[in-house]
């Protein structure tokens, strides 16, 4: 019978690494052939560090923040938000210094006291809008403008 209350904590180290920048601990919570479910993405956890590395460069302070944690056998599903600013380009996306904040739903399948799979649905279109938005002027910045009008 497998130990629920383990694999949510197993699900929240992960995060935990993820949200530190910790990502040379993932071999503490990832199968080394983590299958990550999303679309066009491989398996394996040099993959998946390489992923997260990326989103890490191209938003120094992403968050992944759970939300729901629920967990039956040897599954934990999870409703987070995550949030971060681009302040790095990110794949052909030039930096644009916009936040993001949208939800995710992500299922993880535990074998062996670690993370083995991954599905996610996720808002992307979303945070393809926020980072195509143009970014809201500050009351500052609009009264800098004034000062040089």
């Amino acid at each position: 019978m497998p130990d629920i209350e383990a694999n949510k904590t197993i699900v929240r180290r992960y995060f935990e690494i993820f949200n530190t920048g910790e990502l040379d601990r993932l071999g503490e919570v990832l199968a080394q052939d983590y299958g990550d479910r999303l679309e066009g993405q491989s398996g394996g956890i040099a993959v998946i560090r390489s992923y997260l590395e990326g989103l890490k460069a191209g938003f120094p302070d992403f968050t992944w923040t759970i939300e729901q944690i629920i967990a039956e056998g040897d599954r934990v599903a999870v409703i987070n938000r995550v949030t971060g600013t681009q302040l790095h380009d990110f794949g052909a996306m030039k930096a644009t210094g916009n936040r993001v904040d949208i939800k995710a739903f992500q299922m993880y399948r535990v074998a062996a006291g670690k993370l083995a799979e991954h599905w996610e649905v996720a808002d992307f279109a979303k945070f393809e809008e926020q980072l195509k938005a143009e970014p809201k002027a500050s009351a500052f910045k609009q009264f800098q403008q004034t000062l040089r009008d």
